[in-house]
């Protein structure tokens, strides 16, 4: 279906941005492409998958550890200077625990904007736990109409 289809409903990029935008203006953003490059940097970010674990066992970035809250990555990440790059289906959910963070004193938190789907509309390596994968979990469908 068409973009238009499903703007008439606000579920398409522009509306899912402004949305980030409005409620979360203080979170820094990362683009697919440059976490793609940092990605193979010797100072590449910790890449973290906040969705749930069943969205994250059909695929997910082949350096992402699944960790669905801010407790949760705190708990597991004590450096609070360390570069983490937190990702969802759309960035939505990713956005409210990189906000998280940030009032529990992270200050090298970002967003991947647009996260998991644009980075497989953009051509780049999904992961499961059986090898490459193919597929992406649409969290709704609203979701995975997105496009």
């Amino acid at each position: 279906m068409s973009s238009f289809f499903f703007g008439l409903f606000g579920v398409d990029w522009e509306a899912v941005d402004e949305k980030i935008e409005k409620l979360y203006p203080a979170v820094s953003s990362i683009s697919i492409d440059e976490l793609a490059q940092e990605g193979q940097s010797a100072s590449r970010p910790i890449v973290i998958d906040v969705r749930e674990p069943a969205e994250f066992a059909v695929s997910h970035l082949s350096a992402a550890k699944n960790l669905e809250t801010s407790v949760d990555i705190a708990a597991r990440f004590l450096d609070k200077q360390a570069p983490i790059v937190v990702y969802c289906s759309v960035g939505y959910r990713s956005a409210a625990v990189a906000a998280e963070l940030e009032l529990m004193g992270y200050s090298n938190v970002r967003n991947l904007h647009r996260s998991i789907f644009e980075w497989a509309e953009k051509g780049y390596q999904l992961r499961s736990a059986n090898g490459v994968a193919a597929k992406i979990h649409p969290y709704n469908f609203a979701w995975g109409r997105i496009g």
